[in-house]
């Protein structure tokens, strides 16, 4: 892909929010910014490693997986077009479990060096503030996704795991519906239980009237 076609692709993402497709293309250049193509099931990177770089997703999808001494798989995060992840961005990794970024499909992945980013450009690019100002924005909304998350997780049962995470859903569209961001084998692994008691638990809930699941597609009723 080259670099114009990169720049194109960038303007969709928050980072370069406010930066037109030109500048963007300085910026490439000017921060040694590199392409990488991925396949389906491949790791991106692992975060013990020193390489400090942020991955912006312009094409294709993948997440943010933890896994512990034990082999036990968490999702932390579905990083999909235009969204970034690095080990800036990352959670805390106090237990030493590995965390790693692994494409869900086929991926196309601009890597920026993480001091460009949060750091002056030497060469004093005119919106290199505005890309800063994003940065701090990005790693905000960060924030606030991981304290839904603990939000979520601070449940007991897997019923009420599931009600908040729904809730949490509506509300960020504005009504009793939302859809999945993400497969119900993905959505066990995000709030971290059995995919089978899972399952068992929304067929309850259908039952009863509580909730209809079509797909990805979750509707409340109470």
């Amino acid at each position: 892909m080259e670099k114009c076609n990169i720049a194109s692709a960038l303007t969709r993402s928050p980072l370069f929010e406010g930066i037109d497709e030109s500048e963007i293309a300085v910026m490439l250049n000017c921060s040694n910014s590199k392409l990488k193509e991925f396949s389906a099931g491949d790791t991106v990177c692992r975060f013990e490693s020193d390489r400090q770089c942020i991955g912006i997703v312009i094409k294709g999808e993948a997440e943010l997986e933890r896994v512990d001494y034990d082999g036990n798989r968490t999702v932390l995060e579905i990083v999909g077009e235009g969204d970034m992840f690095g080990q800036t961005l990352a959670f805390s990794n106090l237990t030493g479990d590995m965390l790693a970024v692994v494409c869900r499909k086929s991926a196309s992945i601009v890597f920026i060096p993480a001091d460009f980013v949060s750091g002056r450009c030497s060469n004093h690019c005119n919106k290199h503030n505005v890309l800063v100002h994003n940065m701090l924005a990005i790693i905000s909304s960060k924030a606030r996704s991981l304290s839904e998350r603990v939000e979520v997780l601070s449940n007991r049962s897997i019923r009420d795991k599931l009600l908040n995470y729904f809730a949490i859903g509506c509300a960020k569209r504005g009504g009793n519906s939302f859809t999945l961001p993400f497969s119900l084998s993905t959505l066990a692994d995000y709030i971290c239980c059995d995919r089978s008691a899972m399952m068992r638990e929304l067929a309850s809930m259908r039952s009863e009237g509580i909730v209809s699941v079509d797909k990805r597609e979750v509707v409340m009723h109470r």
